[in-house]
C-alpha cells in the first residue's frame, strides 16, 4: 500500500527550465565564460546550482557564484518563470485528501525554493530535501532514503514522481515505485527517457497529474 508519495520540483510540479536556463548563462557571462545554450547545460547533467558553479569555478570562488545566481534567479524570476503545471494543485490535493504523506527531493538548492515559494501556492510538504541537504546528487538516493527515513516510510510504501533518468535512476536504487512526469516533456523527449529506461528499471508514465493518482 502506497502511503508516501515523493517529488522532484522542478520540471515536475514547476516550470523553470528557462528562468533557470537564462540565469545559469547571466552568471557566466558576468565573469567572462562563454554563452551556452540550453542542449549545453543540460548535457552537464548537474542537479544543482552549487555543483554547476563547481564546473567553471574553483572551489573558493563556487560560493560567491552560486550567490550571484541566487540574484540572478530572482531577478529574472518574474519574467521567466513559467509557473505550476496544470493539475498539479489538484493532484496535491487529491493525494492530500486521501491522508497520503508527500515529500519533496530536489537538487534545488534552498535558497532558489525560498524565492520561487513566494510565487507558487503548493501547500506543505511534510519533508523536504534540498541539495544542501545531500552530500550525493541524484541519481544517488541519498536525497530519497533520508526524505523516507523523515517520514518513517518503506521503498514498499513510497513512490516518487520526477521527469528525468537521474530521478528513476534514484528511485530505482532506492527500491520506490517510480512516475515519469511526462505532462512536461515532447515527444521526442519522452521517447529519449523511454530508450534510457530500457537500461534502468520499471516505471509508469503519466501524461498528466491526475494519472498519478490513478496509478497510486
Amino acid at each position: 500500500m502506497i502511503r508516501c508519495v515523493l517529488f522532484d520540483l522542478d520540471g515536475t510540479l514547476i516550470d523553470t527550465l528557462n528562468l533557470y536556463v537564462r540565469a545559469v548563462v547571466r552568471t557566466l557571462q558576468a565573469t567572462g565564460h562563454n554563452l551556452m545554450s540550453l542542449e549545453e547545460v543540460l548535457s552537464l547533467r548537474l542537479n544543482s546550482e552549487p555543483r554547476l558553479m563547481a564546473h567553471f569555478y574553483p572551489p573558493d570562488e563556487v560560493e560567491g557564484a552560486h550567490q550571484r545566481f541566487l540574484e540572478n534567479y530572482r531577478g529574472l524570476h518574474a519574467r521567466y518563470f513559467d509557473g505550476v503545471y496544470p493539475g498539479v494543485d489538484g493532484l496535491l490535493k487529491s493525494l492530500r485528501s486521501r491522508g497520503i504523506k508527500l515529500g519533496i527531493v530536489t537538487g534545488k538548492s534552498r535558497g532558489a525554493w525560498t524565492i520561487t515559494r513566494e510565487h507558487v501556492r503548493l501547500g506543505t510538504f511534510d519533508t523536504m530535501v534540498f541539495d544542501d541537504d545531500v552530500s550525493t546528487p541524484k541519481p544517488d538516493c541519498e536525497g530519497l532514503v533520508k526524505a523516507m527515513i523523515n517520514l518513517s516510510a518503506s521503498p514498499s510504501e513510497t513512490v516518487y514522481v520526477g521527469d528525468s533518468v537521474d530521478d528513476l535512476e534514484a528511485a530505482t536504487a532506492a527500491g520506490t515505485g517510480f512516475i515519469a512526469a511526462f505532462w512536461s516533456k515532447s515527444e521526442p523527449e519522452i521517447l529519449a527517457f523511454e530508450q534510457a529506461a530500457v537500461e534502468i528499471g520499471p516505471y509508469a508514465g503519466a501524461d498528466d497529474p491526475g494519472n498519478v493518482v490513478r496509478f497510486i
